[in-house]
């Protein structure tokens, strides 16, 4: 795939590019929480879906997201905040299997926006699991995508586990 597509991919239609644009001197403040609300409402459009297709839906925004983040090439970090696919990825699972409603969706972006910042512990820890190893091997297996999906994915399964316990608890 051309650097422009996957920058297109990965900024979330460029949605990220926007908080630099608007905030002249700050460097990508927002991109994350931009790109979330691109998924939620990216989610709302989509309406409810059948188990299978989420389920499929989910995988395919999962490993696209860790193979667009694995050969993107912007200048600085590598896990460059313009890089918000990652948390479109992160979204989806919030809301995973969910009864759909606004409220549901709400609570799961602001859920997933809470544990994606705030980065748990055990979050953080996975985040960095492969550093160790040599570069070869990260990018033989797109192991540094998979680095910057994981902290994401993780934020939004911890999420959806909350989420999930209110709607056991009849609260949601």
């Amino acid at each position: 795939m051309k650097q422009n597509a996957l920058k297109f991919f990965a900024s979330g239609a460029f949605i990220s590019y926007l908080p630099t644009a608007i905030l002249k001197n700050k460097k990508n403040t927002g991109a994350g929480l931009l790109g979330s609300i691109e998924a939620f409402l990216i989610y709302l459009i989509l309406g409810p879906v059948s188990f299978w297709a989420y389920v499929f839906l989910l995988i395919g925004i999962i490993l696209f997201a860790i193979y667009v983040s694995q050969k993107v090439h912007f200048e600085g970090a590598e896990d460059n905040p313009k890089i918000v696919i990652d948390e479109i990825a992160g979204f989806f699972v919030s809301a995973a299997f969910l009864p759909y409603s606004l409220k549901t969706a709400i609570l799961a972006l602001v859920l997933f926006r809470i544990f994606d910042t705030t980065k748990l512990a055990f979050i953080k820890k996975a985040e960095n699991i492969a550093t160790k190893l040599p570069s070869e091997i990260r990018k033989k297996y797109c192991l540094k995508g998979a680095e910057i999906v994981l902290d994401d994915v993780l934020a939004g399964v911890v999420s959806n586990l909350i989420l999930w316990i209110l709607v056991f608890c009849k609260i949601l």
